[in-house]
């Protein structure tokens, strides 16, 4: 296959992107019978890189590891990195390293790149047909295109990247979820309103608590308490802004053991409580109604 390749910077002058996540610049590239190499220790600016491999082959490596990037992996690293990647030295005249990258920053990076490498380490592989890849070359054939992006337009693609690569990561395509994950998931999704414990979840579903525990947090990203909590507070906003019941009825209806306790697990994450939650919903439901009657 064919690749066109090219190069695109991008500028950020009075651009809040800046402060939480933008692209500095991305391309598609071939190295071929050249000297390339770079040791990241020595990048001396922040920031963070992915690196894609759409055609033949470059070398990723570390002190203690050496990875071949052949078509469909890619490195993703922070700068500085303790390691180098390169183009190795060519066997034959055809041989090159073709290849697309993002260079990027900003504070919001930071979980997507600890969850991924936690998951991959720096290297990952990754289909072409991805949402991921798609995404790049949606935005790559817009620059090549002459498109100049909106304000902010590379920040909200950004996220959109990094959300992508990390749901195909988490659960690829093609592989569906450990037949336990998805037991526990179905399982607190019906059973959430019941005081049950995960003990007894785990014991119906077959497994170890510990085992599940660990199958669960590597695939879903969250730990089994937080997951059901999850969907216990969702269910416990619905009845807030959707019943005139009781906190204390919210609080038994979505499986919590008292009012108490649902109040401070509610104020914890929302940082208002239930009530305050119910009150300010029907502040904005009361001024919108009052803005409909006086249209």
């Amino acid at each position: 296959m064919r690749f066109e390749t090219g190069f695109y910077g991008f500028v950020h002058i009075g651009n809040i992107g800046t402060e939480s996540l933008c692209i500095q610049d991305l391309g598609l590239e071939k190295r071929q019978n050249e000297n390339y190499y770079y040791n990241n220790k020595n990048r001396d600016y922040p920031g963070y890189l992915f690196q894609y491999t759409l055609e033949g082959c470059g070398i990723y490596e570390t002190s203690d590891n050496q990875y071949r990037l052949t078509k469909g992996k890619a490195f993703l690293l922070s700068f500085p990195d303790e390691g180098s990647y390169y183009l190795p030295p060519a066997k034959t005249r055809e041989d090159n390293w073709t290849y697309f990258f993002i260079h990027f920053y900003g504070p919001a990076v930071e979980p997507f790149f600890r969850r991924i490498r936690d998951i991959t380490g720096p290297v990952m592989s990754l289909d072409m047909e991805s949402a991921a890849v798609r995404l790049f070359f949606e935005i790559f054939h817009s620059l090549q295109c002459k498109r100049k992006l909106e304000p902010y337009e590379d920040s909200e693609w950004l996220y959109r990247f990094l959300a992508a690569l990390l749901r195909n990561i988490e659960l690829p395509s093609g592989r569906s979820a450990n037949s336990h994950v998805s037991a526990a998931m179905n399982w607190m999704q019906t059973q959430y309103a019941k005081p049950l414990s995960l003990e007894e979840m785990s014991r119906e579903i077959g497994v170890s608590l510990s085992h599940l525990s660990r199958q669960f947090h590597k695939e879903k990203g969250v730990t089994l308490i937080q997951y059901l909590t999850g969907i216990r507070l969702e269910h416990a906003m619905h009845l807030l802004i959707n019943s005139e019941l009781p906190i204390h009825m919210v609080a038994e209806e979505c499986g919590f053991s008292n009012g108490n306790y649902f109040t401070k697990v509610y104020k914890k994450v929302f940082h208002i409580t239930p009530e305050q939650y119910r009150r300010q919903h029907r502040v904005i439901t009361d001024v919108r109604a009052a803005a409909r009657d006086n249209e």
